[in-house]
């Protein structure tokens, strides 16, 4: 009888090590597929160059800001692109009249369809 016993206590701790091996494989395959998503958020590909623009080069495409800032003297404009769940937050800041930084922050999709790939873009265009 107890021989048994140690079968069937063998048997649940199998079954149960099945159980948990197949969630911990795909707990593995959703953490590759999100830490690619963060890799591909650094990317500066297809990124608008607006460095040395006026204002109104940038407005032609993402329509008039949500928010203007004044950060250390220097004009900054946001627009918040797409939605709650799925959003990016473009933020370009000005050297007197013309652009000087061009950056988004937010959903890669998102962000990338307005050239401003998340991660920002600080410096971009030859600096």
């Amino acid at each position: 009888m107890r021989r048994n016993g140690s079968l069937l206590r063998v048997g649940i701790w199998k079954k149960i090590a099945s159980m948990i091996s197949g969630r911990m494989h795909n707990l593995a395959i959703v953490a590759a597929l999100a830490l690619v998503g963060c890799s591909v958020g650094s990317l500066n590909t297809g990124a608008n160059n607006y460095k040395g623009k006026p204002l109104g080069t940038v407005t032609a495409k993402l329509g008039q800001p949500n928010e203007v800032q004044t950060i250390g003297g220097q004009k900054a404009y946001i627009w918040n692109m797409g939605n709650a769940l799925y959003g990016c937050q473009i933020r370009v800041v000005m050297a007197g009249d013309v652009v000087d930084t061009y950056e988004g922050t937010g959903d890669v999709n998102i962000c990338s369809q307005y050239g401003a790939l998340s991660g920002g873009l600080k410096g971009y265009g030859g600096e």
